[in-house]
C-alpha cells in the first residue's frame, strides 16, 4: 500500500504539471509550442509508467481509474512518439488529466502532497 500511494503521488503530480502546462492556453497555442507540447507529452508518459507500476491489486480496488487506457497512452507515447496526434495529447490534458486529478486527489492523503 505505501508503495502504492507513491505512485499515486507520482501520477498526481504530474497530472498538476499537465494541468498548469495547459491553463491559458488555446489548442492553437498549444500545437505551435514544441517545448509546451513536449513538456506534456513527458508527463503523460510519466503519469503511465508510475500507473503501471501501481499493484494490480490496488488497480483493481479502484476501477474508475482508467488504468489501461492510463498505460496504453503512455506505451504509444514512448514507443511510438512520431505517431503521437497531437490532438489527443491535447483531450488527454484538457479532459481525462482534470478527471484524474480529482479522482487521484480523493486517493492520496493531504499530508503527502
Amino acid at each position: 500500500m505505501q508503495r502504492d500511494m507513491g505512485f499515486l503521488l507520482s501520477m498526481l503530480i504530474s497530472a498538476r504539471r499537465v494541468q498548469e502546462s495547459v491553463t491559458g492556453f488555446s489548442y492553437d497555442q498549444f500545437i505551435s509550442d514544441r517545448e509546451k507540447y513536449d513538456s506534456v507529452i513527458l508527463q503523460i508518459g510519466n503519469i503511465g509508467e508510475s500507473a503501471n507500476r501501481v499493484s494490480k491489486h490496488f488497480r483493481e480496488s479502484y476501477p474508475q481509474i482508467q488504468w489501461a487506457a492510463i498505460i496504453n497512452m503512455r506505451h504509444r507515447m514512448v514507443h511510438g512518439y512520431d505517431l503521437i496526434k497531437l490532438e489527443q495529447v491535447w483531450t488527454a490534458a484538457t479532459v481525462s488529466i482534470p478527471e484524474l486529478i480529482s479522482q487521484l486527489s480523493k486517493l492520496v492523503p493531504s499530508d503527502k502532497l
